[in-house]
């Protein structure tokens, strides 16, 4: 997914190169290869970032060679980002075989994932973009909208936070119902608690726009 919005990038919505997913598709099994890769919006399906590729393994390295980047803009309109060589090394895990990683262009190390936030040009890994998950960036007030919807899920209920919590399901028991319940009234509660102190906060500025300093 392409980050649509301001502040640091995070994993979530950065280009995501999964090593395992190409293994799965059939890169790595020895003869050279080339094709395409494809990402998309979840709901739209619209492209978001488009890539030619030519792989090569051999033994025991392998390289990919992406001949050209094509990220879309919010119209749709592609553009192009540029040219990347990823190395491959790989590894024998102690139960046999062998295991590929890529060879991160800017750290050098090895890792299952090269991310290509927005923005930037070539594929590294999540240290050396010193990318964080979106759930680690958010505030007090957001943390606890995501606990609240959390533990109305539980019981089967909405996530629209307006709507009533459910009854019992049959298959639930009352003692696990119940304690249910109580999980979300406690987050709702510390939900509108920190709605409140924001709400304060927007208050008192906007009623003293200009205060005096010194």
């Amino acid at each position: 997914m392409a980050r649509s919005g301001g502040g640091r990038p995070t994993v979530e919505n950065s280009i995501t190169l999964d090593l395992r997913h190409l293994i799965r598709a059939g890169l790595g099994s020895g003869s050279p290869q080339s094709g395409n890769l494809q990402w998309t919006w979840p709901n739209s399906r619209q492209p978001v970032c488009y890539i030619e590729y030519q792989a090569a393994f051999g033994e025991n390295t392998g390289t990919l060679e992406m001949a050209s980047i094509n990220r879309f803009n919010s119209l749709g309109e592609p553009f192009r980002v540029g040219g990347q060589r990823i190395h491959l090394v790989t590894t024998t895990p102690p139960y046999g075989g062998r295991r590929w990683w890529f060879v991160c262009p800017s750290t050098g190390r090895r890792v299952m994932k090269l991310y290509l936030p927005y923005g930037a040009r070539i594929f590294a890994s999540q240290k050396a973009y010193r990318l964080g998950y979106a759930v680690q960036r958010e505030g007090a007030l957001d943390q606890a909208r995501r606990r609240t919807r959390k533990a109305r899920k539980r019981i089967g209920g909405s996530s629209n936070l307006t709507e009533k919590l459910p009854f019992k399901p049959k298959w639930m028991r009352w003692a696990t119902y119940w304690r249910h319940i109580d999980a979300c009234q406690k987050a709702e509660g510390q939900m509108l608690k920190f709605l409140l102190a924001d709400t304060e906060k927007i208050l008192g500025r906007a009623s003293n726009p200009n205060p005096r300093t010194g």
